[in-house]
C-alpha cells in the first residue's frame, strides 16, 4: 500500500536510524501511516460522491463508463442510462466505504502492534506527525474536490437548460382496490393531470388553424364595422357573458384588411404543413405510451379521478367507485330518489321565473342566453380524500368504510348554471362587507402583520365539517338578501329588486335534482358543491353566525370559506368562541386545530408561529399534496412553464420569512417536476395593443416562434394564444363516465358501440342509404334531437316544405320507402356557434354535399369567405 504523502518517509527513516528499529517493525509503521492516509482520502471522496448524488451530477469517470452506450437518442435507452449512472454512483460510494472500513481495520491492528513494541515517546512522536500530515492531506483533497464539484455544477448549469430533459417523476398516484395498474400505467399517471400529450400534425390540426384564423377575421371585421363604442353597465355585463348567442350575424368584408388576412392564413398554413413533414417526437417514453394505451382500453372497467387535495390521479375499479357513491347517496337526511319528472318540473319553474324577472331589464336575446333549452341533468361524483387514507393499509384490498369522499354535484350545462352566473356577478360585491372574509393568502398575511398581538396571546384554526351539505339553503338566502338590503345603494343590481333576486335564488336552488348511474335523486338539505352561487351563500351565512359568536377577547378572526384563523387573549376565549359557533346552527359544526410542538399552525399555504407578540410566517405545502406542477415534458409553451416556476418561487419568497428551508423545498418540488433551480427568460406570444385573440394549436416552441414572427409582420391587431393539446385529465377522466352512453335500448343512430346520439355541439355528415347523397349540418343540441327533425322531414315531406330532406325525398325517393340515414360525427364538443359554423363551412367545401340546399351552402360558406 502506497503513501499518499511521502514526506512522512523521511521522518520514519530518522526514527529507524536513531532508535535502531527493525525492518519488520519499520514496515508496520509504514503500513500504519498508509492506512491512515488512505482512510482520509476515502472520507473526502465519499463526501464528494454523496454531494454529487444529492445534486444529480456525475463525475467524469462515470460519464466515461457510459459514453460508449449506443442509441442514446432513444427515450428508453436514455432513461435506462440515467438509472445506470445513478447505480454506478451508488456502487462507487459503497466501494469507497468498504475500502475505508478495511483501512480502519488495518489501523486498529497496526496501532495495537506498534503500541506494544515502541516506547511511549516514540509512539507519541509518530502519532502526532501522522495526524499533522493526514490533516494536510484532508485539506488538500477537500479543496480539490470542492473545486471539482463546483465545476460539475457549473458545467451542468451551462450545458443544461432551465428544463431537465426526460425527467421521470416519482410515484404520486393512488390506486385503490385493484392490482390491474402495472408499472407502465403508473409511469403515465405520475406525470399528473395537467400533463399535455404531444400530438402529430394531422388534418385535425389544420382544421384548428383554419378555425382560429377565421374566428379572428370574423371578430376583426365586426370591430371595423361597428367602430369604437362606449358601453354602459348593462352592455358591459352582456359583453362579459360566457354563454354564446343563439344567432350570430355575418359582418361585411373590409377591403383594406382582406389581403392581409389571406396572406396571414397562407403563411400560417405553410408553417403547419412544414411541421407535418418533419419527424414527430413524442413527449412520452415508450413505457408511458404503453400505459396510456392500456388505460384507454380499460375505460369500461376503471374509474380515474383526481384526489380531493393532493392533485394527483386516483384509480379504482368502477364497482368500487359506484359502491362509494351509493354509500354517500344513501344518507336519507340529505338525498332521496325521485323521478325524472321532478327535474323537468324544476327546469320549467326556473325558466318561468327567469323570464318573468328579467323581462324589461334585458332584451329577449340576452334573456335567452341565461336559459338552457336542453339542459344537462347535473351528475353526482365523489372525490377521494387521499389525505385521510391510513398510511399502513393495503390499498389494493382496502375496506370501503376506510375511504372518505367529498360529494360533488357537477352542474356544468345544467338548468341553473347560467342564471347562477348572473347572481354571482350581481351579489359577489357584497363580500367586501363580510368582515372576516379572505380573498387569498396575500390578504391574510397583510391582515395578520397589521394585527398587534400581546405577548401572551394564543391562536388556533377552526375548520367547518361538511359545510355545504349542512347549510340551510332558505336561511342562507334570507341572510344574503338581508345583507343586500343593508348595502343596497352600494351594489349594482341592473334594475332587479331584492324580491326578484330572492325569487331567482330560490328557483336556482330548487334545481336540486341530479343523476348517478341512470338513477335520479334530489338533494333535500344543504347546498350542492358544484353550483356557482354555493360559495357565496356559504360565506355570507357563516358571517351571520360569526357576528353573534365572537367574544371581546378575540383579537383576530379571518376566514377563507370555512377555514378560520383566530387569535385570542386566552385559551378560554378560543374555546368559548368555538362553542358559540357550534351552537348557532344545529347542523353547522367546527373542529379546532392547535399549533404543533414547534408552535407552527398551518393555514392556507402558510405556516404561522406567534411567540411573544412576534409573528413568523413560512410558506407551506400541505402534506397531502403530491407536489404536482406542470411537468417540464408537457406539451405547453415554454413561457407557461417559466411562469409556473416563477410564480411558485415568488409566492414562497413573498410568504416565508425563513428562506433557507423554503428554498430546499422549492428545489425538491422543481426537481420532481423536471426543472432546475436555474432562472431563465422565455419568448412570449405576440400581443398587439388591444389585439384580438388568434387561437392556434401548439406544436413546440420552435414552430411557435416562427408563427410569432409571421403574426408580428402581418400588421394586424393580433394577440396570439397557443392552445396546448389535450391533457391527461381531459383524456382519462370524466365526471359523466356513467352517463356517457345512449339511454335507448335500440337506438337507430348509435351503431357499432359508437354512442353519438347524446353528443352536443357537433358538425355531422349524413349519407342517404337509398342514393348515397350527403348532407353536412351542425347543431348545439343533443344530436338525436336534430337527427329526429331530419328523419321527420324525410318521412313527412309535406309537413316540412322548407327542409332540405323533404326536398330530397320528393325529388329522389318519391315512390320508395323512407331511406335510412347513416350518420358520422365530424367534429364534436364545439359549444360556440361561430366555431360550429366555420367547421360546417369547411366540411361543406371539402365534401360538397348534394342534399344541402343552395341557400344553405351560400350562407354557410360566407363564414370562411
Amino acid at each position: 500500500m502506497r503513501l499518499r504523502d511521502s514526506t512522512i518517509m523521511r521522518f520514519l527513516k530518522n526514527l529507524q536510524r536513531e532508535h535502531h528499529i527493525s525492518r519488520v517493525d519499520f514496515a508496520v509503521m509504514l503500513q500504519y501511516c498508509a492506512f491512515h492516509q488512505l482512510a482520509t482520502v476515502c472520507d473526502e471522496s465519499i463526501v464528494f460522491l454523496t454531494r454529487c448524488r444529492i445534486s444529480r451530477v456525475f463525475p467524469a469517470f462515470i460519464d466515461s463508463l457510459t459514453s460508449h452506450i449506443p442509441y442514446q437518442y432513444n427515450d428508453k435507452v436514455r432513461t435506462t442510462t440515467a438509472c445506470l449512472k445513478a447505480s454506478l454512483l451508488d456502487a462507487s460510494i459503497a466501494e469507497r466505504r468498504s475500502r475505508r472500513s478495511k483501512c480502519i481495520e488495518g489501523i486498529v491492528k497496526t496501532r495495537a502492534h506498534l503500541q506494544t513494541i515502541l516506547p511511549p515517546n516514540i509512539w507519541k512522536a509518530l502519532s502526532c506527525q501522522n495526524q499533522r500530515i493526514c490533516a494536510r492531506i484532508r485539506k488538500q483533497d477537500k479543496d480539490r474536490l470542492r473545486k471539482k464539484f463546483s465545476s460539475l455544477i457549473a458545467s451542468k448549469n451551462t450545458s443544461s437548460s432551465f428544463i431537465r430533459p426526460w425527467a421521470v417523476p416519482p410515484s404520486r398516484c393512488t390506486v385503490l382496490g385493484t392490482n390491474m395498474i402495472d408499472d407502465d400505467m403508473k409511469a403515465l399517471l405520475n406525470l399528473g393531470p395537467s400533463f399535455a400529450v404531444a400530438e402529430p400534425v394531422t388534418g385535425k390540426t389544420f382544421d384548428a388553424v383554419l378555425c382560429g384564423i377565421h374566428k379572428f377575421a370574423y371578430h376583426l371585421r365586426w370591430r371595423h364595422q361597428i367602430g369604437p363604442t362606449v358601453l354602459d353597465r348593462v352592455c358591459t355585463l352582456v359583453a362579459s357573458l360566457p354563454f354564446p348567442r343563439s344567432y350570430i350575424g355575418i359582418p361585411r368584408p373590409v377591403p383594406d384588411l382582406e389581403p392581409k388576412i389571406k396572406a396571414l392564413e397562407v403563411d400560417l398554413m405553410r408553417i403547419y404543413r412544414k411541421a407535418s413533414r418533419s419527424k414527430f417526437v413524442p413527449n412520452l417514453t415508450s413505457e408511458e405510451l404503453n400505459g396510456l394505451r392500456k388505460l384507454k382500453n380499460a375505460r369500461r372497467t376503471l374509474r380515474i379521478t383526481v384526489g380531493d387535495k393532493d392533485g394527483a390521479f386516483v384509480v379504482m375499479p368502477q364497482e368500487l367507485d359506484k359502491a362509494l357513491t351509493t354509500m354517500a347517496i344513501a344518507d336519507d337526511t340529505t338525498y332521496e330518489p325521485c323521478p325524472i319528472s321532478c327535474f323537468r318540473r324544476s327546469c320549467q319553474l326556473l325558466t318561468n321565473v327567469v323570464k318573468s324577472v328579467l323581462r324589461g331589464k334585458f332584451d329577449t336575446c340576452t334573456i335567452s342566453r341565461f336559459l338552457t333549452r336542453h339542459p344537462e341533468v347535473p351528475t353526482f361524483y365523489s372525490l377521494v380524500k387521499t389525505h385521510e387514507l391510513e398510511p399502513n393499509v393495503d390499498l389494493t384490498h382496502v375496506d370501503i368504510s376506510r375511504i372518505k369522499t367529498r360529494p360533488i354535484i357537477s352542474s356544468c350545462g345544467g338548468p341553473s348554471d347560467r342564471i347562477s352566473w348572473l347572481l354571482v356577478k350581481i351579489l359577489s360585491p357584497l363580500l367586501r362587507f363580510v368582515a372576516a372574509h379572505l380573498v387569498n393568502s396575500n390578504e391574510f398575511i397583510d391582515e395578520i402583520q397589521r394585527c398587534q398581538v400581546p405577548d401572551e396571546a394564543c391562536y388556533a384554526s377552526y375548520d367547518g365539517i361538511s359545510l355545504y351539505t349542512n347549510i340551510d339553503s332558505s336561511a342562507a338566502i334570507r341572510t344574503l338578501i338581508d345583507l343586500l338590503n343593508r348595502h343596497w345603494n352600494e351594489v349594482e343590481t341592473f334594475g332587479l329588486s331584492s324580491i326578484e333576486i330572492e325569487a331567482l335564488l330560490n328557483a336556482t336552488l330548487s334545481c336540486n335534482v341530479f343523476r348517478f348511474d341512470s338513477n335520479f335523486f334530489m338533494q333535500k338539505r344543504g347546498l350542492a358543491m358544484g353550483i356557482r352561487i354555493a360559495p357565496l351563500l356559504a360565506i355570507v351565512y357563516l358571517d351571520y353566525i360569526e357576528r353573534t359568536s365572537l367574544t371581546a377577547g378575540i383579537l383576530f378572526y379571518k376566514r377563507y370559506i370555512d377555514d378560520v384563523f383566530v387569535i385570542g387573549t386566552t385559551p378560554s376565549e378560543l374555546a368559548t368562541t368555538l362553542a358559540n359557533l357550534n351552537c348557532k346552527d344545529v347542523h353547522i359544526k367546527f373542529n379546532i386545530e392547535e399549533p404543533d410542538k414547534e408552535g407552527f399552525l398551518s393555514f392556507l399555504n402558510t405556516r404561522v408561529r406567534i411567540c411573544k407578540g412576534k409573528k413568523e410566517i413560512r410558506w407551506y405545502k400541505k402534506e397531502p399534496s403530491k407536489n404536482i406542477l406542470l411537468h417540464s415534458r408537457s406539451a405547453h409553451p415554454l413561457h407557461m412553464k417559466v411562469n409556473v416556476v416563477r410564480n411558485l418561487k415568488t409566492t414562497s419568497r413573498r410568504i416565508s420569512t425563513e428562506s433557507s428551508e423554503c428554498d430546499e423545498k422549492i428545489k425538491n418540488i422543481l426537481f420532481e417536476n423536471g426543472y432546475t433551480t436555474r432562472t431563465t427568460g422565455s419568448w412570449r406570444p405576440y400581443a398587439a395593443p388591444d389585439g384580438i385573440a388568434l387561437v392556434l394549436p401548439f406544436l413546440n416552441d420552435s414552430y411557435s416562434k416562427q408563427v410569432n414572427t409571421i403574426v408580428r409582420k402581418s400588421g394586424l391587431p393580433v394577440r396570439v394564444v397557443f392552445r396546448p393539446p389535450p391533457t391527461l385529465k381531459d383524456i382519462l377522466t370524466s365526471s359523466r363516465v356513467y352517463e356517457a352512453g345512449c339511454d335507448q335500448k335500440c337506438c337507430r343512430y348509435c351503431r357499432d358501440q359508437k354512442k353519438i346520439c347524446h353528443l352536443r355541439g357537433t358538425v355531422y355528415l349524413i349519407t342517404c342509404s337509398g342514393c348515397g347523397k350527403r348532407y353536412v349540418g351542425e347543431t348545439e343540441r343533443p344530436l338525436r334531437k336534430r337527427l329526429d327533425e331530419h328523419r321527420r322531414a324525410l318521412s313527412h315531406p309535406q309537413s316540412y316544405p322548407t327542409s332540405s330532406f323533404s326536398r330530397h325525398r320528393t325529388t329522389m325517393h318519391t315512390r320508395e320507402p323512407t331511406p335510412e340515414l347513416e350518420v358520422r360525427v365530424l367534429h364534436r364538443n364545439l359549444m360556440k356557434p361561430l366555431e360550429r359554423k366555420i367547421m360546417e363551412a369547411k366540411e361543406i367545401k371539402r365534401c360538397k354535399p348534394e342534399i344541402n340546399s343552395k341557400e344553405e351552402l351560400v350562407e354557410a360558406l360566407k363564414y370562411i369567405a
